[in-house]
């Protein structure tokens, strides 16, 4: 068996995991936002390295069978409104309905993403269309400088003769021709707004995503790889570069994290679970019972309805590299974030805005040297300097009691959302099991699970680079929607149409369709929740949906089941000093190189390593599970 490769690239690091079937490597590298293909190729060579001593980035690209890689290019995009500006064509007289301070007109992203006034066009009775008023409107968008068209009218029909006109009068083999894109083409929904914010998302992300994934693709072309990039995406399946639209990419690092939460549910057979991903930007929050992601019937991308479903997942600007503030004598966290760069104070890149990893480093939780595998040293003066600056002095507390002020704000706030996120859920947190993952997610995560009373935590060995991980349990799969108010009346014309181009994508995929699998389902909306059934019994429901999904099942890493019994404790390789609220004492270090299954510790304690880092509370004990993965319980009420 040749490698699998998962690369996450994360608005701070860059993630990779690789795996051969019998080992598993990971290592992270500092995204370059000016250059994603940069960090792409670093992540790698830094893998290489782990797996064979050496840089080696040419073998490992040779002897890769199956590559995944999310990335955050499009979610930055629409976060700082930076893609391509959209030129709209709708039906004359719906102009208003999509521009000014109503409606989607009055979001921020919709005027980046259509900053003009959309073009209305006449559409006839029967769907017809004049061609020679769409040139003239055409015509005048180019003079106003228009790079992309979507086309959103209430009629699919008067779509097809926009499409065969834009065809004709401006033909793909002429330097004039304008991209545009038929929004019925890219989803099928009765909801006119929602389809134009899906058609307009996609084209406002498109010449980003395709200049920066077509060039990763021609790296790895041009070092061999076996199969083409596979890009994992928002819905939790992965496919080509060239089979994959632009708006699937939106979001996508997050859903890797949920893919890995499934595969632990089923791995510790846990009906309730709390994924937490805490990012340097982010804590990203999510709840999966009973073996399922929760869906949005309709997600949002911002304030922006799509005619997509998306993860019920809730992200709050609380994370490692988030700056933290004094105002009215209470410690605020966020939204804003230093990023990578400049950074934290302590990374010594600029930054002199304090964090939770300033604070963490002062307090001796976070190893100077050993900060992502010793790649980045860290500068605990610096640290300190902010903490005085920036809340010790405020607050009248040396950088130390400033620096454990911190992080207890830190644990408190993350708990708060978390309680809210459960019990909206309908869940007990006594009663669930936190997932605890992302480069700060292991770190304070028994302070956080004690504010709001859950007694049970998994640490994935792998938590630094779990969304990396987590991408390794997707398949290569098309998912096909139809409003079932358009096919009950031809059910089976439709499905035989969906089938057939569901195979001709999968044959596109390089993939026999014989060896997929395609099952058919209908979907439709009950309290925000998508709900999934068989045909027969889901197609009646109000706005249900007739949905086809192709899958070619791909190979994912092996995962242990759990038999490790309670055994001997970790070994005590060092004492840190440490105030943990309760005043300074001496806690026992232990080393993650040292872990084997079986393995217990008991809190207060310190686990270290070069990308796992945990600090154990009083009254928690450890157990290391056969899949060495963290299991931590406490007997707290």
């Amino acid at each position: 068996m040749g490698f699998l490769v998962n690369i996450d690239n994360g608005g701070t690091f860059t993630d990779v995991c690789i795996s051969d079937g019998s080992r598993m490597v990971h290592a992270k590298s500092t995204t370059t936002p000016h250059d994603l293909t940069q960090c792409f190729m670093e992540v790698m060579k830094r893998g290489s390295r782990e797996l064979f001593g050496e840089d080696d980035l040419p073998r490992l690209i040779r002897e890769t069978d199956c590559l995944r890689y999310s990335t955050t290019s499009g979610t930055n995009a629409v976060v700082e409104h930076k893609g391509t500006p959209v030129a709209l064509l709708v039906d004359a007289g719906t102009e208003d309905r999509f521009h000014g301070e109503n409606g989607i007109g009055a979001s921020a992203l919709w005027r980046a993403m259509v900053p003009d006034r959309p073009s209305g066009i006449t559409v006839a009775a029967d769907g017809g269309i004049d061609a020679d008023e769409l040139t003239r409107i055409v015509n005048r968008l180019l003079s106003l400088g228009a790079q992309r068209l979507a086309v959103c009218l209430h009629s699919p029909t008067a779509e097809q003769h926009v499409k065969s006109a834009l065809l004709n009068r401006y033909p793909r083999h002429l330097l004039g021709a304008i991209p545009f894109l038929i929004s019925s083409e890219l989803v099928g929904d009765d909801d006119i707004e929602r389809r134009a914010v899906t058609a307009v998302i996609n084209s406002y992300l498109h010449p980003g995503m395709e200049h920066f994934l077509y060039s990763a693709e021609n790296v790895c072309k041009s070092q061999h790889l076996k199969r083409p990039l596979l890009i994992f995406r928002n819905d939790g399946d992965s496919a080509r570069v060239a089979k994959t639209t632009a708006i699937k990419t939106w979001g996508s690092g997050p859903r890797g994290g949920l893919e890995g939460t499934l595969a632990y549910a089923r791995l510790y057979g846990l009906s309730t679970v709390v994924a937490m991903d805490i990012g340097g930007t982010t804590t990203d929050v999510s709840v999966v019972r009973d073996g399922k992601v929760a869906l949005r019937p309709y997600g949002n991308v911002e304030d922006l309805p799509t005619s997509f479903p998306l993860p019920q997942l809730q992200s709050f600007g609380l994370g490692g590299s988030s700056i933290l503030r004094v105002a009215d004598g209470r410690i605020t966290i966020g939204p804003d974030s230093v990023g990578a760069v400049p950074g934290p104070a302590c990374f010594a890149r600029g930054g002199t805005q304090v964090t939770l990893t300033d604070a963490l480093l002062v307090l001796g939780v976070l190893d100077a040297q050993r900060y992502l595998g010793g790649e980045l040293r860290l500068d605990r003066e610096r640290a300190l300097q902010a903490l005085k600056t920036n809340v010790g002095d405020a607050l009248k507390l040396s950088p130390e009691q400033a620096a454990t002020a911190v992080v207890a704000a830190f644990q408190q706030q993350v708990g708060e959302q978390l309680g809210k996120v459960i019990r909206a859920a309908g869940a007990d947190p006594a009663e669930a099991t936190l997932l605890a993952f992302g480069g700060g997610g292991p770190m304070i995560v028994s302070g956080i699970a004690e504010t709001i009373g859950i007694r049970r935590v998994v640490v994935p060995r792998l938590a630094s680079v779990f969304s990396a991980f987590g991408i390794g349990f997707s398949h290569l799969a098309h998912e096909y929607q139809v409003p079932m108010s358009a096919a009950s009346s031809r059910l089976d014309a439709v499905k035989a149409d969906l089938l057939a181009r569901a195979r001709r994508d999968m044959a596109g995929e390089g993939v026999d369709p014989e060896s997929c699998s395609f099952r058919y389902s209908s979907w439709h909306a009950v309290d925000g929740t998508v709900v999934e059934s068989a045909l027969e019994a889901g197609g009646a429901a109000p706005e249900a949906r007739l949905t086809l999904k192709a899958i070619y099942e791909l190979p994912s890493a092996l995962l242990i089941a759990d038999s490790a019994q309670a055994g001997a404790a970790v070994p005590v390789r060092d004492s840190v000093a440490l105030d943990l609220g309760d005043g300074a004492r001496a806690v026992d270090v232990h080393l993650d190189g040292d872990l084997e299954p079986g393995h217990t510790a008991q809190g207060p304690c310190l686990l270290k390593g070069d990308y796992l880092t945990c600090l154990l509370g009083a009254g928690w004990k450890l157990r290391v599970s056969s899949n060495r993965d963290l299991v931590l319980e406490t007997s707290h009420s």
